[in-house]
Parts: C-alpha cells; structure tokens; sequence
C-alpha cells in the first residue's frame, strides 16, 4: 500500500486533480497522501535500512541545507518567506526518505519512472492549449512548479531520459512503439513551450547520450531525426526567441534582459552577505527594493527571481547555500559515474537494464543542471526526487552486479569490486 501511495503521491503533486476534482482540494489529499506515505515507510519491512538512508550522501547534503535555512529564517527580516520555504524543502526531504526506502527493486523503480512520464504526457493532454501552434507562450495547468512553459520544459526534460530507459528496456514491440511515441510527444512539448533554457537543457541530454552511446554513428542518425523534428513542428517565434541570443544591451529581449539583471544582483547579495545571503525566500523583495540596478526608479523594476537555481541560492543563501546544489549534483554525477564503470563480462538481462536505468538518471541530473541555470528551481522537487531515485538506482545496478558474480567461479578481482568472494 505503502508504494502505491507514493505513485499517487506523483499524480497528484504533478498533475493537481484538485483543479479539475474539487474534492481532492476538500479533503486535503495533497497533504494526506505524502504523510501517510512517509509514515507508513517507517513501519513498512522494507529492505533499505532506515540508519543506511541517513547515513547517505544526498541525506546529509538535505540535511546541511535544512540547517541553512532555519540559520537563514533566524536572521532574516522576514520569517514568514523563510517559514514557507522551510515547510516547502521538509516536505521534500520526507519524500526523498520514503523514495529511498520503498524504491528497492527494479520493477517498483519501473513504477515509479513510468508514472513520471505519464504524468507529464497528462500534463500535456491537460494543458492542449500548448500545442495550438498559434504563436504564444501558456500557462500550464499542473502543480506550482511547471506552471509556465519554462517550467514545463524543466521537468520534461528530467521525464524524458525516463521516457528514452522505458523505451530501450520494453522487451514487446508494442510497449516500445508506445513509449516512442510518448517521447516524441515530450520532446515536441519542450519544442512548443518556447523555452530556451528548455531546449538548450534537451540539447545537453541528447549530447550526454550520445556520448554514453557505444554505437556513435546510430547516435548521430537518432539526434539527427530529432533535430529534423524539431525543426519541422517549432513555431517561428522559437528561432526568433534564439536569436536574441546573439543580442546584447538595448536589443535584448526583456526576458533574457531581465535573467542579466536579476543574476547581477544575485552577485551583489553573495558579496554583501557572502555567508547568510540576503535571507531564504528574500530574493524579490531584496531585488526590488535593495539591489534593483541603477537609474531605475522605485516601481521601474516589479519583484521577480533570480530565474536561475545557482544565483537565487547564491543570493539567498550565500556561498554555503551554492555549494548545496553544486555539491549535491556533483556528488550524484560523480557516484553515477563511479559504478557505472563497473561492468562484469557477460551481464544478464537484469543488470543491463539497470545500467540503462542509472544512464537514463543520469541524464536527468544532467538536464536539470542545465536547466535550472535559467530558472528559480532551487526548491523544486525536482532535485529532491532525483537525489532519491538515483541512489536507489545505484543500488540496484550494484545488487544486478553482486548477483552476477555471485554465479561466477570465485575471483580475487570481485573483492575489490564487490566487497566479497562467492561461496
């Protein structure tokens, strides 16, 4: 019961029925589910020990950023801002808790992945106005965190190297022709959201998988049918938006002009508060009201984000809170690429598709790092989820590699690599 609930727990974060079924608002499932689930992991006989959970790396890294925010909400002018995001990132660090410890085989991790992707295919459908092709930018219909299209495209891109390991490890054809299908239909709304960064972030998962790819010429073919893709469904005013790129001072785009301005004063807070920042949760007001650039007057600049995960932590947090999220994608990419040099020759079925797994997580690290210069994602779930799902990623492709050596004559190399000979 435990595991459906977190499936559950995804529709409804995502997808946020309670806009179309009231009822889900009236009876506070939002908040239920996630407690009731996080409960129910701390009774249930899982096989991830409570004591090993906090014991990881990510534990220690939410933890250490808890810290900062309290530290930040006991300094800070305006505790309530601070409050709302320290109930916000809790919340997160509780699922983070109950992913690692009912996500222990590869078919409830299959579960999990696959109601990600069917909650942004949802999304999509949900949302038609997003594919009118008719020139304009739309809000998204979903949970806070994809409610413009910059937003959609940030989580699209994590949904899609998921979409790509389902795909890649379905064994029917129908299963693979479907979820090709689905991730054309990804791709195409990370096209249509307009989003730079969006697409940009698409361009670094396909780059890292190409290079992953031991196959480098069907690799090209494959980015190929996706850039022939794109080319033909993106509206002109995708091109036109790129090359304000190119642009610089009067013939910048307000909204490219704006990320310069908003990441300038990101600089300036750090420097001024370079180990508290300006306060969790103060980077509008400050913005505003302190670090608006000169020669604009009082109410020439409205209070907006840094719409960049480095800069609003380095804004509001200082130099300890970048080191977070540069410490906790590093330290997941780094472990991510540590085990998966580990290959044993001859690998079954199982521990093949566990690899694809840790590449496909992989990848979404990858494309929320890139993404998430561009926009406020910082207390997102995204990075919570994914620190999750990749640990327990890794630890499969370990258990799929173990119980390969396990049947193998005994070699003095496996206590090196496993830390134990067969019997």
């Amino acid at each position: 019961m435990v595991y459906y609930g977190i499936l559950l727990f995804f529709v409804l974060e995502y997808v946020q029925l309670g806009n179309y079924f009231p009822l889900v608002l009236t009876l506070h499932l939002n908040s239920i589910v996630p407690l009731s689930v996080f409960l129910g992991s701390l009774v249930s006989r899982g096989q991830v020990a409570i004591s090993e959970i906090l014991a990881s790396t990510n534990a220690r890294w939410l933890i250490y950023l808890l810290v900062l925010i309290v530290i930040s909400g006991l300094t800070c002018d305006v505790k309530q801002y601070a409050l709302n995001v320290l109930l916000m990132v809790f919340g997160y660090c509780l699922a983070y808790f109950f992913l690692r410890k009912e996500v222990y085989t590869l078919d409830r991790m299959k579960g999990v992945v696959m109601t990600l992707v069917f909650v942004h295919v949802a999304v999509g459908v949900l949302n038609p106005d997003l594919f009118t092709n008719d020139g304009q930018r739309h809000y998204v219909t979903a949970g806070f965190f994809m409610g413009d299209g910059n937003d959609f495209a940030l989580s699209l891109n994590i949904a899609i190297p998921f979409c790509l390991f389902l795909m890649l490890s379905s064994q029917g054809k129908t299963q693979r022709l479907f979820f090709a299908g689905s991730l054309l239909l990804l791709i195409f709304a990370v096209v249509m959201t307009q989003s730079r960064g969006g697409i940009l972030a698409l361009s670094s998962v396909g780059f890292y998988y190409w290079l992953r790819s031991e196959r480098k010429i069907w690799g090209l073919i494959g980015i190929g049918i996706v850039v022939v893709f794109v080319l033909a469904v993106a509206p002109a005013q995708v091109f036109d938006r790129f090359a304000t790129l190119t642009k610089t001072d009067e013939e910048m785009e307000g909204s490219a002009q704006g990320r310069i301005l908003a990441w300038t004063a990101g600089l300036q807070m750090a420097a001024d508060n370079p180990l508290l920042g300006v306060g969790v949760g103060h980077f509008p007001v400050k913005y505003g009201a302190e670090y608006k650039p000169a020669g604009y007057g009082l109410n020439a600049i409205p209070w907006q984000t840094a719409h960049s995960s480095y800069f609003l932590l380095l804004g509001e947090l200082g130099i300890p809170g970048i080191m977070f999220l540069i410490g906790i994608l590093a330290s997941n990419l780094i472990a991510s690429r540590r085990i998966l040099r580990e290959r044993s020759p001859g690998m079954d079925r199982q521990a093949v598709t566990c690899r694809k797994l840790v590449i496909a997580l992989e990848a979404s690290l990858i494309g929320f790092a890139v993404g998430g210069a561009f926009l406020s994602a910082a207390y997102y779930p995204h990075i919570y989820f994914l620190a999750a799902l990749s640990e327990c990623g890794r630890d499969l492709y370990k258990k799929a590699l173990a119980s390969k050596a396990a049947e193998e004559p005994a070699d003095p190399t496996l206590v090196k690599v496993y830390g134990q000979v067969p019997a």
